[in-house]
């Protein structure tokens, strides 16, 4: 059994308020572009890896933000993760002794760097420590929940799809997983997709 989890909502938080807030203070209103699963507009574009980080922060210039360098849209976007809690990382370590850990995740350049320079730096670990593969879509140029990019990501994984139990906080996404024959779970948030395991990192399913 691989294990497949979700990043966005399930190993890290997110403030959406503040990332609203930050872009608000650079005379641009994000709201239109923020969904709850997958973004809109430009940002969707950076999700899919179909614009480099440059071109969208040209873009959102060109929509009417007032930042005056790349920098300042980078630090606001950046301010929609907040961090993933010490317990995550811990039970993940617990986890990844017993089975393959992997993460799928509708995310960006911007925000998988923020990733891994700040979020997986923990107790001499990287990344690389906690995931033995990492699908994103702006790499793979799909979102979830498109059918292709879970026959991607099961292809990646080099098992049978029925073989690879998928952790995420949306039902439609679970839902996508399943029909491509993946087993999938719904994770919610606030570290509630701990009841899956017990102590020690051993699926306990009910």
């Amino acid at each position: 059994m691989k294990l497949l989890f979700d990043f966005g909502g399930v190993l890290v938080d997110l403030d959406k308020q503040r990332c609203i807030d930050s872009f608000a203070r650079l005379g641009f209103d994000i709201r239109p572009f923020l969904g709850t699963y997958r973004q809109a507009g430009p940002f969707s574009l950076l999700e899919r890896g179909e614009i480099s980080v440059p071109e969208f922060c040209n873009e959102l210039r060109r929509l009417g933000c007032q930042a005056e360098t790349d920098a300042e849209i980078v630090r606001a976007w950046e301010d929609y993760l907040t961090e993933v809690p010490t317990e995550r990382l811990d039970m993940l370590l617990k986890i990844k002794q017993h089975y393959s850990v992997n993460c799928l995740s509708n995310t960006n350049e911007i925000h998988w760097h923020q990733a891994e320079a700040d979020f997986f730096q923990y107790k001499g670990h990287g990344v690389g420590d906690f995931f033995d593969h990492v699908f994103l879509s702006c790499r793979l140029g799909l979102e979830k929940p498109a059918p292709e990019l879970y026959a991607k990501v099961v292809e990646g994984l080099g098992v049978p799809a029925h073989e690879v139990l998928f952790f995420d906080d949306s039902e439609v996404n679970c839902e996508a997983a399943r029909a491509c024959g993946l087993q999938a779970l719904l994770a919610p948030a606030d570290s509630k997709w701990f009841h899956y395991f017990d102590e020690n990192g051993k699926l306990h399913l009910p």
